[in-house]
């Protein structure tokens, strides 16, 4: 076999295997940064959350990044009811004047009480670990590998935000009893 027909083969090969291979299992932090995009999708805003009808909606990330790409490559080119996407990592919560969605990363975990009393109003707090008994409204759980999330209602009520039934029907319901 001449060396072209050769290299033709086995790149034909190769395409062929790449096709015929299972998909790649999705890490934990690819579902989390799906469940916030469509977080953001089943929540409505008070009307001050937003400076202007067109203001992109901000994700932001308060701490160590988790995510990689997963979270910008979730939400490029994508828009809720015509508001685009932004993602910004934030280093410190006076930077959150701007987000709609903050995820507080578990590297903040010791500082989330505190930090939460600082946010404005409007804000869709999710926390990666026992966040919501510090008062964010969503709260990531691992639950036999699988990644799921409770809904603090009191929390959600505090932030002026209206969280679709739809949401509320997939998620564990917290209540904590401040309000």
């Amino acid at each position: 076999m001449c060396p072209v027909a050769a290299v033709g083969l086995a790149m034909a090969l190769a395409r062929c295997l790449a096709a015929a291979s299972p998909p790649q299992p999705l890490d934990e932090y690819q579902v989390k940064a799906a469940f916030l995009y469509n977080f953001a999708k089943f929540v409505q805003w008070p009307s001050e959350a937003f400076q202007t009808a067109t203001e992109a909606i901000a994700i932001c990330i308060l701490g160590q990044d988790p995510f990689g790409r997963s979270l910008a490559d979730t939400v490029a080119g994508r828009a809720i009811e015509g508001r685009s996407i932004v993602v910004r990592h934030i280093s410190d919560i006076k930077q959150a004047a701007g987000c709609h969605v903050l995820f507080i990363a578990s590297t903040e975990n010791k500082r989330s009480p505190a930090m939460l009393a600082g946010i404005k109003p409007g804000t869709l707090t999710v926390g990666d670990s026992d966040a919501s008994a510090a008062g964010a409204v969503i709260n990531f759980k691992l639950d036999d590998g699988k990644v799921r999330f409770e809904i603090n209602v009191d929390a959600a009520e505090r932030e002026k935000l209206q969280i679709s039934s739809r949401l509320l029907g997939l998620a564990h319901i917290v209540e904590s009893g401040r309000k």
